[in-house]
């Protein structure tokens, strides 16, 4: 891995962990609190009852396919199909800041290794610059504000999200776009992630390497195992 310039991320399950502390469907309903509370500044009659099986519901609904086909849908179709009866029309701004409001407990809860600004800090005192390339259905500010929550924020150089593209991974087109960025050839970067599937694999099939990020040791290999292996990601410090 002598010629690695750039050392591109998975976010969930990788440098990010969203899935702690409350759980998911508690999370969600604190969100949409959030988000009742900032439509009625709107109209007051807009209700949370409205805002989970109007809003919420419908949109989980018409997204639920994105783990299979790998598209994304833009919400802010969603909220103003909802807010149209209501003669509401948001801007895309406004519904970054709903989405954001939503993703509140998400944010305000996220783990991640005790270490992490420290291992990252030394990877690029090592002169390598470190991308972002993940799959989300919200909004990239959104997500980008879980870095600067986190402190990591200042150290990213690059970050891709599948929300902006429309196509996540494992398609190859979300890891092309990544190393148009950064203007390197594949080669020249690693991709560290926790999926086989939409991480290491693709990242091998285009011509970068990998390293998979296996924190419980339960993932399957692929023959003859093309790729590197830690369960911490300081780790990485002994590998490159």
């Amino acid at each position: 891995m002598n010629m690695i310039k750039v050392i591109f991320f998975d976010m969930g399950n990788t440098l990010l962990h969203f899935h702690y502390g409350k759980t998911d469907n508690e999370k969600d309903m604190e969100g949409l609190i959030h988000v009742t509370q900032y439509l009625n500044k709107l109209d007051e009659n807009i209700t949370l009852y409205e805002v989970k099986n109007e809003f919420y519901n419908t949109w989980m609904e018409g997204i639920k396919d994105r783990k299979i086909t790998y598209k994304e849908y833009p919400i802010e179709e969603f909220l103003n199909k909802f807010l149209h009866k209501y003669k509401i029309n948001l801007t895309k701004e406004q519904c970054i800041e709903i989405i954001n409001l939503f993703y509140t407990e998400y944010r305000e809860q996220v783990y991640f290794e005790e270490d992490i600004y420290k291992t990252l800090d030394k990877l690029k005192s090592k002169g390598y610059k470190i991308g972002i390339i993940s799959n989300t259905c919200y909004y990239d500010e959104v997500m980008i504000e879980c870095f600067k929550k986190v402190k990591i924020y200042n150290l990213i150089d690059s970050f891709t999200f599948s929300y902006s593209l429309r196509v996540g991974k494992p398609n190859k087109s979300i890891f092309i776009e990544a190393l148009n960025k950064m203007n390197i050839a594949p080669e020249e970067s690693v991709m560290v992630g926790d999926s086989l599937e939409k991480d290491i694999k693709p990242a091998l099939d285009i011509g970068m390497n990998a390293i998979l990020y296996n924190s419980k040791n339960h993932i399957e290999y692929i023959d003859n195992k093309p790729y590197k292996e830690i369960n911490k990601i300081s780790q990485l410090l002994n590998i490159l």
